[in-house]
């Protein structure tokens, strides 16, 4: 899998003819200027936010990087990328890699990894359009039905809509009530997680850099987390973590 990963690392991702600022900042990348090449995805994802290609391509750099917080950050942006474009088996394998190092991993215990694919083939952007699309066909051909009934022939495809849109609205729900509901990476080596919002609270446990937790209430500078993979719970700084949203 390391090996893997390497050669995934070598260069950033390929696509369509790239503007010219992508090709600078993919040009600075392949010269192993890893921190300038961050910067600059950073800046062209400031105007492409919803670009899986930038986050991808940001967290290669950031994992090449090597600087404190670097390592968290990388797998911050492989999250991002795959909840863009959870098909891609290069963001597949970079993220998994980089959970596993940290400690931590992509599919469920239990989960066999076909089943973990299919369930997440689709984002939740493309799930929501499915649903919205369905039902709006559903609605519109129900609608011609009931004031036409010369076109009752349209009846199985306003039924058919029906069920796709009840079958995507189903799997949309169940992908959010699953999974992590405000995720975060811890971008801190060997974060201190303290009892309370402050440090008069002792130390509860540590998190070591990279893993995923969630994040539940916040005071002050300080932000209540969850480590679902350990059950625990407790308060860590807020500039331990970067948010994934």
């Amino acid at each position: 899998m390391s090996l893997v990963l390497l050669l995934l690392l070598a260069l950033p991702a390929a696509g369509a003819p790239p503007p010219a600022k992508l090709e600078e900042a993919n040009k600075l990348y392949e010269a192993s200027r890893f921190a300038e090449a961050a910067s600059a995805y950073e800046r062209l994802l400031a105007q492409s936010p919803h670009s899986a290609v930038l986050h991808y391509n940001l967290g290669n750099a950031r994992f090449r990087q090597g600087a404190p917080g670097s390592f968290g950050k990388a797998i911050a942006s492989y999250l991002r990328a795959f909840r863009l474009d959870p098909r891609d088996a290069d963001v597949r394998t970079n993220l998994d890699f980089s959970l596993r190092r940290a400690g931590d991993e992509l599919v469920p215990a239990g989960m066999p990894p076909a089943l973990f694919a299919v369930y997440n083939v689709l984002s939740a952007s493309e799930l929501a359009a499915f649903f919205w699309a369905a039902f709006w066909a559903a609605c519109l051909l129900g609608s011609a039905v009931l004031l036409a009934p010369r076109l009752k022939a349209l009846k199985g495809l306003a039924l058919g809509a029906a069920a796709l849109g009840l079958a995507a609205g189903g799997w949309w729900g169940l992908r959010a009530s699953s999974g992590f509901k405000a995720p975060a990476v811890v971008i801190l080596q060997d974060a201190e997680v303290r009892s309370g919002p402050g440090e008069n609270f002792p130390v509860s446990f540590k998190v070591p850099e990279g893993r995923r937790v969630e994040r539940l209430d916040a005071k002050g500078g300080w932000q209540e987390i969850g480590v679902p993979r350990e059950g625990l719970k407790g308060w860590i700084l807020k500039p331990a973590l970067e948010a994934v949203d």
